[in-house]
């Protein structure tokens, strides 16, 4: 069996659990596994029968604060810093491969280190499986309308994706390593043998490639020590309101304020610890942390942000959803996953505003209720994936430990160690 570092990026709460829940299917598979995170996940990791290693990662609010003024998140000496954290791990715990998930780093530190690669990511960031992209809030386009927004950005995002990629591409030289190609999504999926946490049933390539990448299915995971819901009884429909730890709380509070005025029953995941906007009467439970399994298994309807592991949660319990995403990940995400299913029945994605919430919210309830196909189809394949994960994740490790050790930078690069 083999030694594996996971190395999560705690910029949100998703990059900290899918390395979670592939350490456990990687432990119950028989390999000796570590988890390198920064403090800020330790939380979550407590109760895992696994290693630990501390890293540094950027504070979630620097993370989130880029993505809405539309700038990289991480610059120059920031991965710097990473790589001569990222090879002080690898160092301390010497594995045999070196996954990460939106550690953008590893892509370098791993050849310096001549360790295989895996990194988790999304099939929607891939040139073969591209969704086609809308704008995202970024706060140089909140004044425009979406009319305008999305096809000024379906013009203008190549060379947006190529400025983005500049810092890391910079590091790469710095170290002497060869650069993959040059915009954002070449970035977001290089490694080795790259795993795409997707259903591989709802992506279709459209395009030819030699990327390499294997799908081990959606990863799913359960926050530990969520307050239980109460009994639910029989009644109006339960809608289950979760806009993540990267929600904004003006948009949770347009949510509420649309549920407010429905016949429906509400419960809330509120996505921190501090107080949340006024809950309408009809919220049944709040919480800063739902069991989200629990909570999409009563409702008919989640309204979140569109990022997979919500939108995976929802199709495998049957919900209809409601996605309001706020960043890039999250629109290609719902737009890939629409796209594969039927938008109309299945997925819609809405502005946040009380009165669009409101139209969707009772046009989806009745989609949804009409097309049991639809419903029928995107629930049996997400739960297929889930249960197939394991043989998944175990093709997908043989197949990097066969590619082997990357090459390491070239005498005559003069790659430069961390300082």
């Amino acid at each position: 069996m083999s030694r594996i570092l996971i190395f999560a990026e705690a910029v949100t709460l998703a990059h900290v659990a899918r390395p979670i829940a592939l350490s456990r299917i990687l432990s119950d598979l028989g390999h000796e596994v570590c988890i390198a995170s920064a403090p800020a996940a330790h939380r979550w990791i407590p109760d895992e029968s696994v290693s630990r290693v501390t890293i540094q990662s950027i504070e979630s609010q620097t993370f989130l604060r880029a993505l809405t003024r539309g700038t990289p998140a991480y610059d120059l000496a920031t991965l710097k810093q990473y790589v001569a954290d990222d090879l002080h791990a690898i160092g301390a715990w010497n594995p045999d491969v070196v996954i990460g998930d939106f550690r953008l780093s590893l892509y370098i530190s791993s050849r310096l280190a001549g360790k295989p690669y895996g990194a988790i990511a999304n099939a929607c960031w891939s040139r073969r499986y591209w969704p086609g992209v809308d704008a995202p809030t970024v706060s140089q386009l909140r004044w425009l309308p979406r009319s305008l927004t999305d096809p000024l950005f379906r013009v203008a995002y190549p060379l947006a994706f190529a400025l983005h990629a500049l810092p890391f591409r910079q590091a790469c030289r710095r170290f002497g390593v060869t650069p993959p190609r040059s915009d954002l999504r070449d970035i977001y999926t290089a490694s080795d043998l790259t795993a795409f946490a997707d259903v591989e049933a709802f992506y279709e390539p459209w395009a030819t490639g030699n990327d390499m990448h294997h799908f081990i299915g959606p990863l799913a995971w359960e926050v530990p020590g969520a307050s239980p819901l109460p009994v639910i009884p029989e009644g109006p429909p339960v809608v289950f309101v979760s806009m993540g730890t990267s929600g904004s709380r003006s948009t949770l509070a347009s949510v509420l304020e649309a549920v407010a005025g429905l016949p429906v029953r509400c419960i809330v995941a509120i996505g921190s610890a501090e107080p949340p906007p006024p809950l309408p009467s009809n919220c049944v439970h709040a919480a800063a942390f739902v069991a989200y399994g629990e909570a999409c298994a009563q409702a008919a309807v989640v309204i979140c942000n569109g990022g997979a592991p919500a939108v995976y949660a929802a199709l495998a319990n049957g919900c209809g959803i409601i996605a309001i995403p706020e960043n890039l990940d999250q629109i290609l995400n719902t737009r890939a996953l629409a796209r594969a299913c039927d938008a109309r029945s299945l997925i819609r994605r809405v502005v946040p505003r009380a009165r669009a919430i409101v139209e969707t919210i009772r046009t989806i309830i009745a989609a949804s209720a009409a097309d049991a196909h639809a419903v029928t189809r995107g629930r049996e394949y997400t739960l297929a994936a889930m249960a197939d994960d394991h043989e998944r994740v175990a093709q997908w490790l043989r197949s990097l430990l066969e590619i082997g050790p990357p090459k390491r930078p070239s005498e005559g690069s003069a790659p430069r160690q961390p300082t």
